[in-house]
């Protein structure tokens, strides 16, 4: 067996009591979790909670069956603390991936409106300066296109055949 303390080292903050069920002839844990993390009990270990609040929850950690010790309760606590944890990273990487890209649409968007508000304000005003230009410049004549056309069949004078 390890010592106490090397056992618990893992639930360190989190283990309230170690009590003994003299009822049933078992261990029970008490522990301490935040209001958000998440537990569920098994086939071999129960869970019940006794006291909730907007900070936290005190969890009663039971064995269903007799063949189970207090290392098993222990080793169920490290399993509840490790998935809280790895959800909570979890969750900030997700929250911090959002973010950025929430950063990355709102840059977008600005670029987006600031091209439009440009385009808005000035393109109208140049493109009609370039057309007032236009206008402004002098003509140049057009000279008469003249074309030259075939003469038809019908107007064309027939060969004469010399003889």
């Amino acid at each position: 067996m390890k010592p106490i303390e090397s056992a618990l080292e893992l639930t360190n903050g989190y283990i309230n009591t170690i009590t003994r069920n003299t009822v049933d002839g078992w261990w029970e844990l008490e522990i301490g979790l935040p209001e958000a993390w998440v537990f569920d009990e098994n086939t071999k270990i129960g869970c019940e909670v006794t006291f909730e609040n907007e900070i936290g929850k005190l969890i009663r950690i039971f064995p269903k069956k007799n063949d189970v010790c207090v290392d098993d309760l222990v080793g169920f606590v490290e399993i509840v603390i490790e998935t809280n944890k790895e959800i909570v990273v979890r969750e900030k990487e997700f929250t911090d991936k959002m973010l950025s890209m929430k950063n990355l649409l709102e840059d977008e968007a600005k670029k987006f409106f600031k091209e439009l508000n440009d385009l808005k304000e000035h393109s109208f005003k140049k493109n009609n300066d370039s057309f007032t230009k236009s206008l402004e410049k002098p003509k140049k004549p057009r000279k008469p296109r003249t074309t030259k056309t075939k003469p038809s069949p019908e107007t064309e004078e027939p060969e004469k055949n010399e003889q």
